[in-house]
């Protein structure tokens, strides 16, 4: 944050307020071409309406306040951090009460193994890298040595990539192939990129290190193990609370929220600050209710399961439609297609439409009034979501808007689908330092590499990875000062520690008719 202030006020000395995005991405890679980039996108301030000084001062007064903040954060280490104490704490004790229960060793095992999340990567590395000094040091912890994985993303982390430390981690829950179905890992250090969709059963405890804005997550996290094939009559989740600071960091958030609400409304922001940040204080008082209620050790909020809208992810939608075919099921199958009903519920008016192209299932979400069609499945099951014991109410004027609706959703699922009938729609965009490095391994071989290992490495770098990725490739390989085979060697390097792969383009789809688009049900939602 303190380079980007000293970008921002860069810029404008320069005259020009930058872009968002451009801000960004010199922040990650910070090459002439990303500043350039960042005057030629940024908007040319006018005298008249900005106070150039006055936003200067400004500026370089927050960068102050930012520069004491990182000098008291580089003050803390590993030894004087009492979260670290705790987890390592948590873990001696899980680790002595699965020698002392379990049965034989593939149970303690499992009784042994643990996911610990963590919001930011960072903080996930900070973790790995002091358990892994711990677990050398205690005898407690011997039966975790060398039993460790961390997962921050998409990249691999010391060798090992994302996805051979699921199937490592739980390889029976997880279905691991044949030839990846080694017991390897049973610490697991993670954000929650594996919060969601992953089959982590075989694993019966979560710890998390620190808490998500928004305390639905954790019912996400906890669905990694609560799940239908556990091997365990009961699962642990520990949450590690700031304890002593809580009220005032609860207030704090409080005020945060009202304040950017507030310049939301008087002169718009073109980003979300905190993830919610538009929610209702009604919304955020319950909230602050289930952290409490947390602190308390009630479990209430992960036997509730997440039944608010917002806290459902793809696992609990599953779970729902399981429990109605089992109720439902022969009710269901035996509905006509393109029935529909409707009721009251939420803040959102409109129709909420499924329909089906040969084997596709499509969700759309058409407003009531002006606006935009939500494409995404789960924002549309969203607004779906009520009681079962949410009564039908469907006026007939309001009925009668769903033959309009229905129009424009089928039009849109139709120019989607057409988009996706011609390959050049399909292609990746792939970032020109990508393009480079792709065209220099074809062009300089190197010893031990053979021209169809080039081959896959280009392929694996014309691919449309992110800044994180351009990053550390950019640490290697400058195309204008690049060494032949040296350049070569580094770049082949940087592809085997990030797991890059190459791309596959999805086979584009066949063109259709758009009363080729089938309705299968609808629901009319009116905003209370």
């Amino acid at each position: 944050m303190v380079h980007a202030h000293d970008h921002f006020a860069r810029a404008v000395e320069e005259g020009v307020i930058p872009a968002t995005d451009a801000l960004a991405q010199l922040q990650e890679s910070d090459s002439d071409e990303a500043w350039e980039e960042l005057l030629a996108e940024g908007d040319p301030i006018d005298p008249e309406h900005i106070d150039v000084d006055r936003l200067l001062h400004d500026v370089r007064a927050d960068r102050e306040l930012l520069e004491g903040l990182r000098t008291r954060a580089a003050t803390v280490s590993p030894e004087r951090d009492p979260k670290l104490d705790l987890l390592v704490a948590e873990l001696i004790g899980i680790a002595a009460e699965a020698e002392r229960e379990g049965i034989s060793e593939q149970d303690r095992r499992n009784r042994r193994k643990v996911l610990v999340f963590s919001y930011f990567a960072d903080t996930v590395e900070w973790i790995a890298e002091h358990v892994e000094s711990v677990l050398h040091s205690d005898h407690r912890l011997a039966a975790f040595r060398g039993r460790m994985a961390v997962v921050r993303g998409t990249e691999s982390y010391e060798g090992v990539t994302r996805t051979e430390a699921v199937f490592g981690f739980a390889p029976e829950s997880s279905d691991a192939p044949p030839g990846r179905a080694e017991d390897r890992f049973d610490i697991l250090v993670t954000t929650d990129v594996l919060a969601e969709g992953m089959n982590l059963q075989q694993a019966g405890r979560i710890v998390n290190y620190d808490l998500p804005w928004n305390p639905m997550r954790l019912v996400q996290r906890h669905g990694r193990i609560d799940r239908i094939g556990s091997p365990h009559e009961k699962v642990f989740l520990t949450c590690v609370f700031p304890d002593r600071q809580l009220e005032a960091l609860l207030s704090l958030e409080q005020r945060i929220r009202r304040k950017l609400a507030q310049a939301d409304a008087s002169i718009g922001l073109d980003q979300v600050v905190i993830p919610g940040a538009d929610r209702t204080d009604h919304v955020f008082a319950d909230d602050r209710a289930d952290i409490d209620a947390l602190r308390r050790e009630d479990p209430s909020l992960f036997v509730r399961g997440g039944e608010e809208v917002h806290a459902h992810s793809g696992e609990e939608y599953r779970q729902e439609l399981r429990k109605g075919m089992e109720r439902w099921g022969e009710r269901i199958r035996t509905l006509p297609w393109g029935v529909g009903s409707g009721f009251f519920a939420g803040s959102r008016t409109g129709y909420v439409f499924c329909a089906r192209v040969f084997d596709r299932v499509f969700m759309r979400f058409v407003p009531g009034e002006e606006g935009e069609i939500e494409r995404d499945a789960l924002t549309c099951l969203g607004i779906l979501s009520c009681e079962a014991t949410t009564e039908r109410a469907l006026a007939d004027d309001f009925a009668e808007g769903a033959f309009e609706a229905w129009s424009r959703a089928r039009r849109d699922i139709y120019e989607e689908w057409v988009a996706a009938t011609d390959p050049a729609n399909l292609q990746p965009e792939v970032r020109p330092l990508f393009k480079a490095a792709a065209a220099h391994v074809r062009m300089h071989g190197a010893e031990g590499l053979t021209i169809e290992d080039r081959d896959r490495l280009a392929d694996a770098l014309e691919a449309p990875w992110g800044i994180r990725q351009e990053k550390r490739l950019r640490e290697v390989f400058t195309p204008d000062t690049a060494d032949g085979v040296a350049s070569t060697l580094k770049i082949a390097e940087v592809v085997r520690e990030l797991g890059l792969q190459p791309w596959q383009a999805p086979e584009p789809l066949d063109p259709i008719d758009e009363d080729e688009i089938d309705l299968v049900a609808w629901m009319g939602v009116r905003g209370t």
